[in-house]
């Protein structure tokens, strides 16, 4: 797999954490903290409509190329404005420690 040039990392994107706090009645909130913004490629890789409990929804998935940092998990997001992107797995593509390339899911 050919992992882009650092130049073709073009996009700023925050990348964020779940933070959860419990509210009075035992429930969990859920808040996003910036961890990090960081340089980014993405490349879209497929989408599909599907029928959601508020109609229809659009779901894209995406991989986004990043310079490597070993603390990227499942449980984290990354975020362009108001196009949030689920990561749902990251990976060192090439073993060398210099990119991680996420899958992730946009939402819309």
């Amino acid at each position: 797999m050919k992992v882009p040039a650092i130049a073709h990392m073009n996009l700023r994107l925050a990348l964020e954490a779940p933070v959860e706090t419990i509210d009075p009645v035992g429930g969990i909130l859920r808040a996003w903290r910036l961890v990090d913004r960081v340089w980014a490629r993405v490349r879209l890789l497929g989408g599909q409509e599907r029928a959601a409990a508020a109609g229809e929804e659009s779901a894209m998935t995406h991989e986004i190329t990043l310079r490597w940092r070993a603390d990227v998990t499942g449980a984290m997001r990354l975020r362009d404005g108001a196009r949030v992107f689920e990561i749902l797995s990251a990976a060192d593509a090439q073993g060398a420690r210099r990119h991680l390339v996420c899958r992730c899911r946009e939402i819309a």
